[in-house]
């Protein structure tokens, strides 16, 4: 989709404090090979804020640096990957309550669940939202996660070369602002979906320990009925997804200055994500993404909002933003900054 009068008008992050990966190592809970593939720095663990908490607190400062009132939000879109604090609830209501209100009343609040690729999907259809009625001034999305005991294990939960942090990020869409949204697109490719599944069981009523290997392991020794190798469809979803926001964007890769991917590990960054499009780590947000860890849906907001914060990305710069989430999907942005914000390094 390509995107025209429609800007990022403010972006804010919630990051909590880090926690150094080498005390995870000493006590046996994150293993040393991994420690050393990944080259993570630290992680960053929310002690006392929910994810819902974090992602208002995001929210409400993404919407005064845009200076933007509550009531000029037309849309509200919500987007986590694991539990929010509270089951069988809307947490996307909880953010609208926080942050809009009463001025609020007639933008729909609405979860997203696209697993790490939730939040730029819903910057995706915020996009289509507003291009849809000129009378929509702006929308707000939201994303945030804290993964925890005793239902998910940061460091073991999901494969090798990806451990978790938490923390929010929020970014308002609007008819003005910072940053010009250029395009915005999605590939799916659901024959994957099993890989996050793999031979569990429908359960009646949530509860069962996060096991992302066991379920790949499961899902491995029946993907051999698939057309071409879960490494060839993952790289093929990423190449064509990457290659459709570019060409919609009118744009080559030797355009962009910048990449923010998911904040999985050194490894796996380079091996899966940066070399098969010929890219070097250093343009990405890697240096970033080593001290707060895999952030679920928010690390291309995050990204984003670091480089612009400290300066890394000013005006005439593009960025794209490439999200990858468990379904599986694969969402990319590309965004041109046009100007620096009095929030800006």
């Amino acid at each position: 989709m390509r995107c025209d009068g429609l800007f990022l008008a403010g972006l804010a992050q919630r990051i909590p404090a880090a926690v150094d990966v080498d005390g995870a190592v000493d006590d046996g809970r994150y293993d040393p090979a991994d420690r050393k593939a990944d080259a993570y720095a630290s992680v960053a663990v929310a002690d006392d804020e929910a994810p819902p908490e974090m992602a208002a607190a995001a929210a409400r400062l993404a919407l005064r640096r845009a200076e933007i009132p509550p009531s000029d939000v037309a849309l509200l879109l919500h987007a986590s990957a694991w539990f929010q604090g509270v089951d069988y609830w809307p947490a996307a209501s909880f953010v609208h309550r926080e942050v809009l209100g009463e001025d609020g009343r007639r933008a729909p609040a609405l979860d997203v669940q696209q697993m790490c690729a939730g939040a730029l999907g819903a910057l995706e259809l915020a996009a289509s939202y507003l291009a849809a009625d000129a009378s929509r001034a702006s929308a707000l999305v939201t994303t945030a996660d804290r993964f925890t005991g005793p239902g998910f294990d940061r460091w073991r939960g999901d494969v090798r070369g990806i451990v978790y942090g938490d923390g929010a990020a929020a970014a308002v869409l609007a008819r003005g602002g910072f940053a010009r949204l250029l395009a915005v697109s999605t590939v799916v490719d659901t024959a994957l979906e099993g890989m996050y599944r793999g031979d569990e069981p429908f359960a009646a009523a949530p509860g069962r320990p996060v096991d992302v290997r066991a379920r790949r392991a499961a899902f491995a020794a029946h993907a051999r009925r698939l057309a071409g190798s879960l490494a060839e469809r993952t790289t093929s979803g990423l190449s064509e997804a990457v290659g459709r926001t570019l060409d919609e964007a009118g744009l080559g890769l030797a355009d962009v200055s910048r990449f923010a991917f998911p904040n999985v590990g050194l490894h796996v960054l380079r091996t899966r994500y940066a070399e098969p499009l010929g890219l070097d780590v250093e343009r990405t947000t890697w240096e970033w993404g080593r001290r707060t860890g895999h952030v679920g849906a928010a690390d291309q907001l995050t990204g984003l909002t670091h480089l612009v914060e400290t300066g890394q990305a000013g005006p005439g710069d593009r960025v794209l933003l490439v999200g990858i989430g468990a379904g599986f999907a694969w969402t990319c942005a590309a965004v041109e900054i046009t100007e620096r914000p009095g929030w800006g390094g």
